[in-house]
């Protein structure tokens, strides 16, 4: 009897440990950098500066998109693979942002749109960071909460992207 009743203590321990475990939800990955334009001012800088703005809002709006794609109706979702998938969306995310509020505008005209541009990253890195936070506790109604603002955000994204440059 003893036995039956160790056995089924470490039962009950395995599952608490292999169920909601925060250990199993991916830290952060580390961003790799965004390589600068090679041209050093001019307007062929400026062309490269803005190619590579729409380049990585793009890829920001693309990440969005695939993860809506895989996980329809944009429910939160008990199922470990959404939890993976969404630290990597957000770590893609953030890191696309992060690296293009790194980049500085060429020109000193160019600074009122850089401003701008880095106002609008940082709300979409808080509010990504603020998804990720609520995935990783499994608090739906903070996911709720990411879910509402998310487009606006990337959308605010692509509004101060789209202010200056060449098109």
């Amino acid at each position: 009897m003893r036995a039956v009743a160790t056995l089924l203590a470490l039962l009950i321990v395995a599952l608490l440990v292999g169920c909601g475990s925060a250990a199993a939800f991916p830290e952060p990955a580390a961003c790799s950098t965004l390589a600068a334009p090679s041209a050093t001012g001019g307007r062929q800088a400026t062309s490269q500066y803005f190619t590579t703005v729409r380049t990585v809002v793009t890829r920001i709006a693309t990440l969005r998109e695939t993860l809506r794609n895989n996980y329809p109706g944009d429910k939160f979702s008990r199922d470990s693979q959404f939890r993976v998938d969404f630290a990597a969306y957000a770590d893609s995310t953030v890191c696309g942002a992060q690296n293009l509020k790194d980049l500085r505008a060429p020109a000193a005209n160019l600074a009122e749109f850089d401003a701008a541009l880095d106002t609008a990253l940082q709300d979409l890195i808080d509010h990504t960071l603020m998804g990720r936070t609520a995935v990783k506790a499994r608090n739906v109604t903070d996911y709720r909460d990411w879910f509402q603002d998310v487009d606006l955000k990337i959308d605010a994204v692509k509004t101060a992207s789209a202010q200056a440059g060449p098109r």
